[in-house]
């Protein structure tokens, strides 16, 4: 593995995870369901592109497609993240309104759970 290249993305996603706790925190409950997206992509990015192969792409589940033993429950968070990416932030992803009057504490709370269970198994799988 390279850890300085793992650890450079970790990073990254623990401080965007931070961010998304802001905006939950704050009300912003659509920007915290996003972040919480971006933090597990920036993570799963990072330890793809330290243990094997440089990856692009968004979906989660496609990106996690090309590692082996996936837990059930990291497969369904990162389900959950992938249907935030686009109507947390675009206003023609719904008929009427705008992203957020959708999205709620529960939703950015669910999200950025998910987010942490992906770092975690993430973690675990880095740390050998």
């Amino acid at each position: 593995m390279k850890r300085e290249e793992w650890q450079r993305y970790r990073r990254q996603a623990e401080h965007t995870l931070a961010s998304a706790q802001r905006d939950l925190d704050g009300g912003d409950f659509d920007w915290a369901s996003f972040k919480a997206h971006q933090a597990a992509e920036l993570a799963v990015k990072g330890f793809i592109r330290a243990t094997r192969e440089y990856v692009t792409g968004h979906s989660l589940l496609k990106l996690m497609a090309s590692m082996q033993d996936v837990p059930a429950a990291i497969r369904e968070c990162a389900r959950e993240l992938d249907k935030v990416y686009i109507p947390a932030r675009y206003p023609d992803a719904y008929d009427a309104g705008a992203p957020m009057d959708y999205y709620r504490a529960p939703d950015a709370r669910r999200s950025i759970d998910c987010a942490h269970h992906v770092i975690a198994w993430l973690d675990a799988l880095a740390a050998g």
